[in-house]
């Protein structure tokens, strides 16, 4: 029980630390990772002499003690933070930089390794494999530190993708090497390469197939569960865990594991659970992986006096010597591993300026002391051994926060990457002037609700548009790039637009299955206006509408063979992806004229309108085609997805009356019950009948119970304009508390 107390009192006072170290960094723009490295240094220099001083005192020792194997860490801190990081990345944009992401992840790993363990084996100091043990503990970049710094110091987006891909997988590689190396040291048997690197494909590919399918699993339970916030957030809550601990025990990767399930939680969860769901499980992750990060690392440094013990000058000379070989191999792999991807035709161009921030930019952290607290805890390893491992990796990782970490900043405006292009230059101009008009009149209509003096508020705008005025010069975006550019990059931020709006049709509204196929199609689509501007986005928009493949067969199996549930399906599925698929385009329409039309111009705002206005027309011809065809049963359909916005519209009115008090919450939760038995029971999809589908020319399209739409551009004109349905029974703000 005592030392329960001490462990959750600690666990206080180390929060509390946390607090005031996240707070210090955000005032000083220190980096955190360094300002944590200090403090617990601090910590564990004064609680080491307090305890010298008086031997009573033993309020961290649940924290030094020497009976807590190094593992622990790993297994409590890593998995959130790996999970957190796979479940926030934009996986889309990262696969066209695929390549050298995992040339830096993997490749430089073990080159990083090899160069260590022959610089100290040339040098005399130590035996190759204790030499590669050492490069491996120190190869890996500690993801809380390298991201955190990277977009604090402003660094390009390709260049924070390039890093965080990195950090995100490279520990996976560094801890199989440990485990292989320490494996061969303690049994004592030979291990030749092509065994370790049989080990490293099994650990590493059977960890990438654990965690596919965990995070497929995780995937279904969300779609299972609903729309219920709490019970979605518990389930992603109950992942990394599990899934670290099996990948270990089934001896494969954990990290890979936790990293994949994550992953694929990303890509799936979007369109199994609400927007609003979605933004606060995110959030939250953010949470708990800023607080595991730090935790990690604050008790990770408290164990660096302990691991100095013994160092003196003479070390200084092997300190400098991995030093310069963890820099060699960085740079050998960037300058020298990498332009053979280009050749290749496997990644775009990198700058010298983006590979020698990456250089700079390879911090280590609280990954590779915990790997070196496990190494010096390996007492089937001499004590020599254990010793100059846990010395020098504890040095390299204080090198590495002191002096990369507090001066990757200057370097990146040293390099210059900080300055925004002439585009991007023009852009920010143009949006802070947007900005400014409109708090302009926000701050007029405040000052008059308050009465106050037109001098004053003429004074307080003044000084405002000082405070903005970021940079003098004018800003023109139409001669920042061509107009081919401008409009790749209009329709890219139109794309992104467009997947952001799909999960908003889901629960219940169109299946699962239709909302994933147009968060596929919204992806391609990202990527082919990215490279081809407006022919690729047209190329893949049009390929929305097209029919299945499976039309004919389903067809045939409906009339010849009077099996319905395929054509049923299938019609249902693409009737359902095509209204929902017009309503976007129709939001698409109003997100133009309201944001992009002040942002890009006018002219721009015009080609997009077009562009939306050839979709728009592609989509009202395939749902007349499918109402000519199946006219009733079309109907139904339709009839079904009004039906629930009905149901919504419901609920929401209901939501406001609660909050103007003018009924009861007793009340409104009886009314909830109501709806959620009817919304239910609306969700069923009608099935086809024989006589739905006009399968010869004598049946006519002027005998469906409803002729087509007249469809017009706007969406107050549009019935297939549907807004954002979410199921009555849900409420956003309840499941977010």
């Amino acid at each position: 029980m005592e030392t329960l107390y001490k462990v959750l009192l600690l666990g206080s006072l180390m929060l509390m630390i946390i607090a005031l170290v996240q707070r210090l960094s955000a005032r000083t723009a220190f980096p955190e990772a360094t300002l944590l490295a200090l403090t617990g240094i601090t910590l564990g220099l004064s609680y080491a002499t307090l305890s010298t001083l008086w031997p009573a005192i033993d309020l961290f020792d649940p924290l030094l003690s020497a009976s807590l194997p190094a593992e622990i860490y790993l297994w409590i801190f890593l998995p959130p933070l790996l999970f957190q990081a796979a479940l926030s990345v934009d996986v889309r944009e990262m696969v066209p930089d695929a390549a050298p992401i995992l040339l830096l992840a993997v490749v430089a790993v073990f080159v990083a390794t090899g160069m260590v363990g022959l610089s100290i084996w040339l040098l005399g100091a130590a035996a190759l494999p204790v030499g590669l043990l050492l490069g491996a503990v120190i190869a890996t970049t500690d993801p809380s530190a390298v991201i955190a710094i990277f977009r604090n110091v402003g660094a390009p987006p390709r260049l924070i993708r390039l890093v965080e891909g990195e950090s995100l997988l490279n520990d996976a590689a560094a801890i199989a090497i440990v485990s292989v190396l320490l494996a061969s040291l303690t049994d004592h048997v030979a291990t030749t390469a092509l065994q370790v690197a049989g080990m490293l494909a099994l650990s590493l590919g059977g960890g990438l197939i654990l965690g596919a399918i965990v995070g497929r699993i995780g995937a279904e339970a969300l779609a299972l569960i609903g729309n219920d916030g709490k019970a979605q957030i518990a389930i992603t809550l109950s992942l990394p865990y599990p899934t670290y601990l099996l990948g270990e025990s089934f001896g494969v990767s954990g990290v890979v594991a936790v990293v994949a399930a994550g992953l694929v939680l990303n890509g799936l969860g979007r369109t199994r659970t609400s927007p609003a769901n979605w933004e606060y499980l995110q959030l939250l992750w953010v949470q708990i992986a800023s607080v595991a990060g730090a935790m990690v690392f604050l008790l990770a440094m408290l164990q660096v006096p302990k691991m100095l013990e013994g160092m003196t000058l003479a070390w200084l000379p092997l300190l400098v010597t991995i030093i310069l070989a963890t820099l060699l191999a960085r740079l050998l792999v960037l300058f020298g591993f990498l332009p053979l991807l280009n050749r290749l035709k496997l990644s775009t161009p990198i700058s010298a300026s983006y590979k020698l921030a990456i250089t700079w930019g390879g911090l280590r952290g609280a990954v590779t002391l915990v790997l070196a607290l496990g190494v010096a805890e390996q007492t089937a390893l001499s004590a020599d051994i254990r010793h100059f491992v846990a010395i020098l990796a504890t040095g390299f990782v204080l090198f590495s926060l002191l002096v990369n970490g507090t001066s990757l900043q200057a370097v990146i405006r040293k390099l210059k990457l900080d300055q925004l292009n002439p585009y991007d230059k023009a852009l920010q101009q143009q949006a802070i002037h947007l900005s400014t008009i409109e708090v302009e009149s926000a701050v007029q209509r405040t000052a008059q609700n308050f009465n106050i003096a037109p001098s004053i508020t003429d004074d307080v705008i003044a000084k405002f548009r000082r405070d903005m005025a970021i940079e003098t010069a004018p800003f023109a975006l139409d001669q920042a790039l061509p107009e081919r550019d401008r409009m790749a990059i209009a329709l890219v931020t139109l794309a992104v637009r467009e997947r952001d709006l799909i999960p908003r049709y889901g629960n219940g509204v169109t299946s699962i299955h239709n909302l994933d196929t147009m968060m596929r199609a919204s992806g391609r689509t990202i990527d082919a206006a990215r490279s081809e501007g407006r022919l690729g986005y047209n190329r893949e928009t049009r390929k929305i509408t097209s029919h299945t493949r499976w039309i004919k067969l389903c067809t045939f199996l409906h009339q010849h063979m009077r099996i319905r549930w395929p054509l049923t399906r299938l019609l249902s599925n693409r009737f359902e992806l095509l209204i929902c698929h017009r309503a976007v385009l129709e939001e698409l329409h109003h997100y133009t004229t309201q944001r992009l039309t002040p942002l890009f111009g006018q002219r721009m705002a015009e080609l997009l309108d077009e562009v939306l206005n050839i979709r728009i027309s592609a989509v009202d011809q395939a749902i007349r085609e499918t109402e000519a065809k199946f006219g009733r049963h079309a109907y139904q359909l339709e009839q079904r997805m009004l039906r629930l916005y009905a149901l919504r519209r419901s609920a929401e009115s209901m939501e406001e009356m609660v909050k103007d008090r003018l009924i009861s919450q007793q009340v409104f939760d009886d009314i909830q019950r109501g709806l959620h038995r009817i919304w239910h029971k609306a969700t069923d999809r009608p099935s086809l009948s024989g006589h739905d589908y006009e399968h010869s020319p004598k049946h006519s399209p002027k005998h469906s119970p409803k002729p087509p739409h007249k469809f017009t551009d706007k969406p107050s004109g549009n019935s297939h304009s549907l807004p954002n349905v979410t199921p009555p029974d849900k409420q956003p703000q309840k499941d977010n508390e």
